[in-house]
Parts: structure tokens; sequence; C-alpha cells
């Protein structure tokens, strides 16, 4: 189902360029997870008893069938490079080890040169993948008999992964006609029957997509929220108490004095609008139920379920009545265009998506996204003054956005590489940025930075992040992952000073604009990754007795060496993380508290209480924040104050940090999840924000 909570945006599609990614995420992914003994089709490693049978990886790849519609292995002939086709499995690897460790073996010690590793949670197999036949060969030979942790290693070649869209069609279609398939069916196949079914009005199928919780009394939402908050917060607990042994009688007292809970909860706060909040969207072009080709609206599932349909987001709860008009103008003119809509199964098309931004004050942005592939420079040129002119003079004047934007998306094909190249954002008319009001002050809003999609109710997310900060003019505080500043800037006028971090460049560069606008001079922003720069921050606030640390990093949290970073930034006595999906993030919230070790420097935190913002009404997610404080031992409150060396050496990235990525991201597997780990490509990265899987590209580094 398309989720389009949290720091995600309502969004539309994810770019299909390699089907191989995407399959490992949708079939392997799956089914792992809790039952390791169902496997995805196409990646089955043969059990213990078992004839093992060599993959015939060429026969797959070679079939006759060239139906783009019906052969899950058709994008393995395509001209474009996957990996897939060079993968391998391998079996008899040890029940615990990290993603890091058998990177660090594969690379390392047999010297091989892996395109992208597929571990799952105490299975003791893998998949992984080459960049030719060559490197598959050599590897085959290397890891057969090769002994790793007193596990002798065996490895044979692999099946591509099938396309997850039309396997699922091709699935869905079988069990349609298989009456006892029908009987036997779980709560998932359920929603997508729902989908499916004719006989429900097309705009309750969107909502009940978009929005789920739309149809019940909003009181009601807002139980539903605060009960799962709750029960994150036991499963907290239990993770606490089980991986933190300094944590252990904490954990009880607040288990016993807060129903099982590692802290107090706080009652949940409601959001001050609950229909057409929404301030950005991303929508699909695709084709419509009906057949309606170049309709722009929402997904009605995810390309790994098999839904490949576009709906209009005229009747959606949660769009504001601005967007859709623009939205549906935009459609009557593509809908009018000689060019044809994207295809996001066979790379054709021009197309693709469009954004929308809409603010408070009125300002309406549109951002249109087309694929440049099969247009020339006199073509492009051509759509650009026709566009402008549709809203000019033309049929959409009536609607007219504050802000019209193209951008120009290239696709480099070849034999050996797909990637995609998005250009910047020209301005056909207005502004190249959208303007919103809050807490009684202005900010400006670049197309593509981060601003919590409901205005109203961010004011409340940040006036409690404010109250639990318990800052005062004393306090310096430390905005992590700070995007346009707005949390920093509405919190400067009580504070001593406010260091805000962030890595995009153009989101710096609003911050410093948006604090000279509104008269905030006690602030600096600084450009990087966290991990690399903190030690930076650590000059400005070295002295303070009074620091406090504001995180609200993307929906699947931080890397650990983030927290890393902030657990030996000594002078942090208490830090709030603002989380949209607190489960997501579960793996920072244990590091926070984690005993100090040789790994990790620095007093571990302790949760103290929690509250959750609903941000999104009609959705079943809310923003949660969670209040954590130091964990100080007698040792270190007897010992002096750290010198300024010690404290920049506690938080200065190692050498180890610098030289090597995710060699110990060992806790996300201990969370269940899969991991992907591409060592030398570059892959593209879609934002989270996107209602379907991602189905990563494979490029060239």
């Amino acid at each position: 189902m398309m989720e389009v909570e949290g720091n995600e945006e309502v969004s539309v599609e994810t770019e299909v360029s390699d089907v191989c990614s995407a399959s490992l995420k949708s079939s392997d992914e799956q089914t792992v997870q809790g039952d390791m003994k169902v496997r995805a089709e196409g990646n089955e490693p043969a059990m213990e008893g078992e004839v093992e049978k060599q993959a015939d990886v060429d026969e797959k790849c070679g079939s006759d069938d060239d139906n783009e519609e019906t052969d899950p292995y058709s994008y393995t002939r395509r001209q474009e490079f996957t990996s897939e086709i060079y993968k391998i499995e391998v079996n008899n690897l040890p029940k615990h080890y990290g993603h890091g460790q058998l990177k660090k073996m594969f690379t390392n010690q047999l010297k091989l040169k892996p395109n992208k590793i597929k571990i799952f949670n105490r299975a003791t197999y893998c998949f992984v993948t080459f960049r030719n036949e060559e490197d598959r060969e050599f590897a085959l030979q290397a890891v057969n008999g090769h002994t790793w942790k007193k596990c002798q290693l065996r490895a044979k070649k692999a099946n591509p992964s099938q396309d997850p869209l039309i396997r699922n069609i091709q699935k869905r279609k079988a069990e349609s006609s298989d009456s006892e398939t029908k009987n036997k069916i779980t709560k998932k196949e359920e929603e997508i029957e729902m989908i499916l079914d004719d006989s429900i009005p097309l705009h309750v199928r969107l909502n009940n997509v978009v929005a789920p919780l739309w149809q019940k009394p909003y009181e009601e939402q807002l139980n539903i929220k605060e009960d799962d908050m709750r029960d994150f917060l036991r499963f907290l607990a239990k993770r606490l108490e089980k991986q933190c042994p300094n944590m252990t009688s904490y954990i009880r007292t607040q288990k016993k004095h807060h129903k099982y809970q590692c802290c107090k909860l706080e009652p949940i706060r409601p959001s001050p609008v609950v229909d057409a909040y929404r301030n950005k969207s991303e929508f699909s072009i695709g084709v419509s139920p009906d057949g309606q080709e170049k309709t722009v609206g929402f997904k009605m599932g995810r390309y790994k379920g098999g839904f490949d349909t576009v709906v209009e987001p005229s009747q959606c709860t949660i769009i504001p009545e601005s967007m859709k008009d623009v939205v549906k103008c935009i459609q009557t003119y593509i809908q009018q265009s000689s060019h044809p809509g994207y295809n996001n199964h066979i790379h054709q098309g021009c197309w693709k998506q469009v954004t929308m931004r809409t603010s408070l004050n009125g300002h309406v942005m549109a951002i249109v996204l087309i694929n440049t592939n099969d247009l020339t420079e006199e073509d492009i040129d051509k759509e650009k003054k026709s566009l402008k002119s549709y809203f000019d003079d033309g049929d959409g004047k009536e609607h007219r956005p504050s802000s019209l934007l193209l951008q120009l998306q290239k696709e480099r094909l070849g034999e050996k590489s797909v990637h995609e190249v998005d250009g910047p954002c020209e301005v056909l008319f207005g502004e190249p940025f959208i303007y919103e009001s809050l807490l009684e002050m202005k900010f400006r809003i670049s197309p593509d930075a981060f601003f919590q999609v409901n205005t109203k109710a961010a004011e409340l997310l940040y006036s409690t992040i404010q109250e639990l900060s318990g800052a005062g003019k004393t306090t310096t505080v430390l905005d992590i992952c700070c995007g346009t500043g707005t949390i920093g800037i509405s919190l400067a006028k009580g504070v001593r000073k406010v260091i805000g971090i962030e890595m995009n460049e153009q989101a710096i560069e609003d911050a410093k604009y948006n604090a000279q606008q509104n008269g905030i001079k006690n602030v600096k922003y600084i450009c990087g990754k966290v991990e690399d720069i903190l030690y930076k921050a650590i000059y400005d606030i070295f002295g303070c007795t009074d620091v406090v640390g504001i995180l609200d990093p993307p929906r699947a949290g931080l890397h650990n060496k983030v927290i890393r970073a902030i657990r030996g930034c000594q002078f942090l006595n208490k830090l709030l993380y603002v989380s949209c999906s607190p489960r997501s993030a579960v793996h920072n919230f244990t590091d926070l508290c984690r005993p100090t070790s040789n790994r990790i420097k620095g007093e571990p935190f302790k949760p103290v209480c929690a509250v959750p913002v609903d941000l999104f009404p009609h959705t079943k997610h809310c923003e949660m924040i969670i209040v954590f404080e130091r964990e100080r031992s007698k040792k270190h409150r007897r010992s002096s104050s750290p010198t300024l060396g010690e404290v920049t050496s506690s938080v200065m990235p190692s050498v180890e940090d610098v030289n090597t990525t995710g060699d110990d991201d060992d806790d996300n597997v201990a969370m269940g999840e899969t991991e992907t780990v591409t060592v030398n490509e570059t892959e593209h990265k879609v934002d989270e924000t996107n209602d379907e899987d991602v189905i990563e590209k494979e490029t060239k580094e």
C-alpha cells in the first residue's frame, strides 16, 4: 500500500529503471523475514538434503518470449545493464554476521568485485551480483571451499529475480481462477482485493490507499495512533532491556510505573486541520483504470505488487483544492500533447511526474518532470513555450500557478549502464521558491527542499519541541539535520545560540536566507555530513553547560556513525529525537542507550518521555518526539570537565569511518531488516517520499 506520511511525500512513481533491485527488495525482502522457509521465486537456494541444480541463467535471459507484458525476465534482454544476470548464491554462511563483515571478506580476503550484496536476518545464505561474467566466475572459484568463521562456504550461479510487476499480475490472474486459493486470503491480499474491486467506487478505493483512516471519526484515529505509539514504547523497552545491560534497572523501573513502556507517554496532540492539509504532493503520469493514458494522479499500489494504474486526486480528502485544480489543468495539457507519457516498465516516453507545492499564503508551485531521451532540443524549446502559453493565455489561465518549473531528466542507456541525470529546475514563470508562514515567521522553500507537509500541525510540533527542550537564554541548541532551518529558527529568539548541521547545500542556503529575513542573528549553519563535521560545532559550544540537541532525520533514521558522533559530543546532555516512523529508527534509539565501549564513546542516553503529535490525519502515522537524557555515571560526575582536545577527538571521524562504509550496520540485521550493499557503483537514490518501492539503478561509479 502506498505510504504518504512522515517525512515522506505523497508520491507517485519511483524510477523503474532496473528491475533487478526491485525484485530483490520485493520478493527476497518480504519472504525471508519471519519465515525462513518461504523463499523468493527465482532466488530459492537448495535446502539440506536436496539435489542442488545449477541455475540456467542463460536459458531464462535468452528466452524466445520477448513480450514485455508477459515475460518476467524481459528486462534482462533490454539495452540496459543489470547485474542480475551475473548473480551467485552463497550458502553455509554463519548464523551471526554483519553485511560489513561479509563485504570485507569478499573484497579484502577474496579480492572479489561485488556489485550488490543481499543478506537476510539469521539466514545462512546470501545473493551477490557482479558487473560481468569474468568477475562472477572468479567469485565462484574463490568462494567455493573458502572457510569463514569456521564455516566452509559453497557458491553456485543464481537465477535473476523476476520483474515483480509482471510476476504479481500473472499470480493474480492464476489465483482468480483457483477457488481453493480464493478461500485462503491473507490480510494483505484482502487489501489488494479492495483495490481491484470494481464494485467499490474509484474515489473510495483511492482514499483507502492514500488515507486509510479517512472514514473513521478523528477521535478514533487519534486513539489508534496513541495505542500504536504505546505498543512501540513497550517494544522498545524489551529491546533496550535485552541489548543494553546498562539500562536493565532503569527500564524495569520505567515499565513498572508506565504500563511496561520504556518511558512516560503523554497524550497525543491532535492536528489543528484534518482535511486538505498536504502542502506537497508528487503525482505519477500513467494509465487510469479505465484506460485513459497520461492520467496525472496517484498510483493505486506498489510496482512490486503488480500495480501500474494511476487515479486522479480530484476526490482525495487530504489534497487541497488549489493543488487539485492545477493538476487537472496540467493533465488536460499533457493529454493534448503529441508526446507519450513515460512508461516506467520499458523506460520510454516523455511525461513522467508532476510535483505540487502550496502554502498558506496562497502560493502554488508546479514542477513538471519530463524524460528527454526521445526529444530534440527543438522539441524541448517548443514544449517550454507551449506550456507557458497554456497558462498565460490558454485554457489553463483560470488556474495558473504562482510558479511553473520544468525539470529535464536524461536517461543514459547503454550496454553496461543505466543512469538518470536530473537537470536543474528551469523557471518558466514565477519565482524559483515558494514562501510559507509559520509561527509568525516567513520561510523560503526550494523546489526539492524538505518542509513538513502539514503547516498548521508543524507549528504545533515545533511548539511542543520548544516546550520539551526546556531551552532558555543560556541554552545552545544543536539542530542536527536542520534542513531549511525551521526548527532552530523557531527556537532562536529564546535561546543563546543555534547551530544547524545539514548536508544539503541548497537547504543550508535557504536556512541562512530564512534566518536573515526573520531577523535572527544568533544562528550558525554548517554544511556536511553530521559524522564528518560535528567536531566543528564543538568549538562553538565548548564550555557550555546547557546544550540541547534536536534531531529530525529522514524516515529511516540515521547511519550509526551519526549516532556515535552524537554520543561522543560530551557537552550534549539532552536530545530530542523527532521521528515520523519510530519503528524504522529503533536502531538509532538502541545505539543512543548502549553502554560505552571501544566502538561507542560517550555516556549513554536514556529515554525519559515521549509525545506523539499528529501531522498526518486520515493516515496510520504520526510524529513522535522522544526525549533522551544522559545516563551519567558516578565516575563521570566526579571527573573534571573534558578538555577541548578530548571532546573533539571523541567526535572526529576515525580513519576507519572515513575509509570504509557499512562496516558496523549489524544492528539493522538484528532487527530483521534486509540489507543491500552497493560496492562498486553509484546507485540512483529515489527519495523515500515515493509511494512504491524503489527499483534502484545500477550505474558506473
